[in-house]
């Protein structure tokens, strides 16, 4: 069965799953989740289809197919896919199209990057608990000899809306993730620059530099950072080779801004450089976040940011002149004298022109007022034992994140209208 640039149609069957539709967020390089049922019925499940020629992605990396095996409530749950109905198998090639897959959990939640992108900022209880919960992941899969080395807020996903206050976060792809002293072996991977530690940054630049489970906690460190500022500790990345610069030689920015500071001592010893010198496991940074002044953790959540929206440039003007001419005439028949037999006498016109700003409340539609926050491109880099080659962002693809009424991006200045003749 061949497979179109878009990728398969919904109905179309993939092994035993018949696909429903695909997954928001879920079309990357190297693969596409899609939402699919078992035999066409039961529950919906995100099946991970990978792209032609990169099945070695899904079944040849060995912490992979350890990490399925792992029983834990916050990492993703990896299904067994039937096979001629008397055995089964994780990663399955397809006999119709030769694509290799597998199944997991489909979780109805979507991703802790929805949530920041919806709220901007989480309070420090949130930040907190989120932290713990995916901490208690990453301590089990380091002690099954487990690095993830790609945490980040695009693969924590939730068991439902976290807004509805019951947070049940969980860790997924773990793609590119390797056994401890492992580095090096199972070729290059994509290593995500905002939240990649100064060792996985180094060791991409091609130097001989250890990684181990103390990377995935210095991503953890980032993205509570980022949970409670609502920024990242360098930056957006806009240009790979300083944002990697900074990332080995800089101090990060403390104390976090909206952050109390008591924070600061255990994020510098979370962010250190030297990984020796960070947190001995994730518990132990949960365990000092917990240690926190209970007041701090009991603050509520900060509302959501409403940004202010602009009216496009010619509708301003066109707004202006309208209103312009409306006053001017109201002026000018205020002023016109009445009837009389008597000469008129002189009167002075006085044309008045009201320029008024529009609000989003009295000019867009509802969901203008809803929480905005500018979609943040993830900048990747190719990692390779010898050298460093840069690369297109990959979006998380084996991150089964559903349709959400995610709200649109920002809208940015339009530019002026160009002047017509006359006009």
């Amino acid at each position: 069965m061949a497979v179109s640039d878009r990728g398969f149609p919904k109905g179309s069957q993939i092994g035993p799953y018949v696909i429903v539709g695909p997954v928001a967020g879920g079309h990357g390089g190297m693969a596409t989740v899609y939402r699919a049922r078992l035999y066409g019925q039961g529950e919906v499940v995100a099946l991970k289809v990978a792209r032609p020629g990169l099945g070695s992605f899904l079944k040849d990396e060995t912490a992979f197919l350890k990490a399925m095996r792992l029983e834990h409530p916050h990492i993703i749950r990896v299904l067994p896919t039937p096979i001629d109905g008397s055995s089964s198998e994780y990663v399955v090639k397809d006999p119709q199209s030769g694509l290799w897959y597998f199944a997991m959990e489909y979780l109805a939640g979507g991703s802790l990057d929805d949530w920041l992108r919806r709220r901007k900022r989480l309070s420090l209880a949130q930040a907190v608990e989120v932290v713990r919960q995916v901490g208690s992941a990453l301590d089990a899969a380091h002690q099954a000899g487990i690095v993830h080395l790609d945490v980040k807020p695009s693969n924590i996903l939730f068991r439902s809306k976290p807004e509805k206050g019951n947070l049940h976060a969980v860790l997924t792809d773990f793609g590119i993730a390797r056994t401890v002293g492992g580095q090096g072996e199972a070729g290059s991977s994509t290593l995500t620059i905002e939240y990649a530690s100064p060792e996985q940054v180094r060791q991409a630049l091609g130097e001989p530099t250890a990684v181990g489970p103390s990377a995935d906690l210095y991503s953890l460190a980032v993205i509570l950072y980022e949970m409670i500022s609502g920024q990242l500790p360098f930056g957006e990345v806009e240009n790979e080779v300083t944002a990697m610069h900074r990332i080995i030689y800089e101090e990060v920015p403390l104390p976090v801004p909206h952050g109390p500071e008591e924070l600061t001592p255990i994020l510098e010893r979370a962010m250190a450089k030297d990984a020796a010198a960070r947190f001995p496991s994730c518990r132990a940074f949960v365990a000092a976040l917990e240690s926190l002044p209970p007041y701090l953790l009991q603050r509520p959540p900060e509302p959501p940011e409403h940004p202010t929206r602009r009216l496009h440039p010619a509708l301003t003007v066109a707004l202006a002149l309208v209103l312009g001419a409306v006053g001017g005439f109201l002026a000018g028949r205020a002023t016109v004298p009445p009837p009389t037999s008597t000469p008129p006498a002189i009167v002075t016109t006085v044309e008045v022109t009201r320029v008024v700003t529009a609000t989003p409340a009295s000019l867009s539609e509802p969901s203008a007022l809803e929480p905005l926050a500018t979609s943040r491109p993830a900048a990747t880099v190719t990692m390779a034992p010898t050298r460093a080659v840069f690369t297109p962002t990959r979006p998380p693809t084996s991150t089964p994140v559903p349709p959400t009424d995610t709200p649109r991006p920002r809208p940015t200045s339009a530019p002026q209208p160009t002047p017509t003749p006359g006009g």
